[in-house]
């Protein structure tokens, strides 16, 4: 897809909750590229967002604004349940996606949906978390062959927001509601990112064993999870997360430690580290690296658009997540999903 000089690709936005201020913020920064409307099924916040970021048109329909407006591509922030009817109504139209993960609720549903809009137009699943610079960084590293050969990995991401307050609420729940009645929520909603992002890191990875425990009564979802994996050499690699830990905040807060042969990395709340022989250390703004995963993950979606390269976090590549995700919930179904 090439661009006429002077002009910019027009963007439709789908879904202004949380999360699209992100996305809104990152395509101000985009060159080549301007959202023109926003679109959700609450109008109010359709046009709170539109008007925060000055955008001149707000929908409630998404069937409305694409024959409304003359779009090159649209951004899907919505529910994974929506993305198939959504994607491939923008494919009807010849309206180019972005979509946010996971591409749909199961492997199958994806892998239907790649099939359906493959040849009618270009589709990048929003898996943004793996352009932030710290894990470019560590990419780098081990890239330059610094850690050597991958011996074994080990990732946790501990939060407490699920657990209620004083006053019987969820802090995460409360930032998304559609949480509460997701009945896969550890693994599919969360660990998919940590997922794609030791996929990035460390290549080609095969699920072998896999826990869930639910704690939450009244929420239909899994809200602890642990992984086993393992690289093509064996390496063993343990994904273990938990939405109820006492004394951890409600934000992002990922621990990751890899061992390579040559030098080990380390990567917290603070930043990334290098341990061979001798140390190296970058710092990380967090929240800085949050946006920034955004910006760089729409910019890379705006620049192979209108080159024509491969989008790195293709359809085809974002399959072998979900399929990461399908069998971890195949092999934890095997023991059955505890309860405490």
């Amino acid at each position: 897809m090439q661009g006429n000089a002077g002009t910019k690709l027009r963007i439709g936005l789908i879904g202004a909750g949380d999360i699209s201020q992100n996305h809104l913020a990152a395509w101000r920064k985009a060159a080549g590229a301007t959202v023109v409307a926003v679109c959700d099924v609450d109008k109010a916040r359709a046009r709170a967002r539109a008007e925060a970021f000055e955008i001149p048109a707000a929908y409630s329909d998404a069937a409305a604004m694409f024959t409304g407006e003359k779009l090159d591509a649209v951004d899907i922030a919505t529910w994974r349940e929506t993305h198939f009817e959504l994607a491939q109504l923008a494919a009807a139209h010849g309206v180019h996606v972005l979509c946010q993960k996971p591409l749909a609720t199961t492997l199958a549903e994806a892998e239907a949906l790649v099939a359906a809009v493959a040849a009618r137009v270009r589709l990048m699943v929003n898996e943004n978390r793996r352009f932030a610079p710290h894990f470019r960084a560590i990419r780098r590293w081990i890239d330059e062959d610094r850690v050597g050969p991958v011996r074994q990995c080990v990732l946790t991401m501990h939060r407490s927001g699920y657990i209620k307050d004083a006053q019987g609420r969820r802090p995460a729940v409360e930032r998304a509601p559609f949480m509460a009645t997701e009945p896969r929520l550890m693994i599919a909603e969360t660990l998919i990112h940590q997922l794609d992002v030791l996929r990035f890191l460390l290549g080609p990875l095969s699920m072998v064993a896999a826990r869930t425990l639910h704690t939450e009564p009244d929420m239909p979802g899994e809200t602890l999870a642990t992984l086993m994996l393992e690289t093509p050499a064996g390496a063993p690699v343990v994904v273990a997360g938990s939405f109820v830990a006492p004394g951890f905040g409600t934000a992002v807060s990922d621990r990751i430690e890899i061992i390579g042969k040559h030098a080990s990395v380390i990567f917290d709340e603070t930043g990334i580290e290098l341990r061979g022989a001798t140390v190296e250390r970058i710092a990380v703004d967090m929240k800085a690296a949050y946006q920034a995963c955004f910006d760089a993950g729409i910019a890379h979606f705006v620049e192979k658009l209108l080159s024509g390269e491969p989008f790195e976090t293709s359809p085809e590549d974002n399959l072998q997540t979900l399929k990461l995700v399908e069998d971890a919930y195949a092999l934890a179904a095997q023991r059955g999903s505890l309860s405490t």
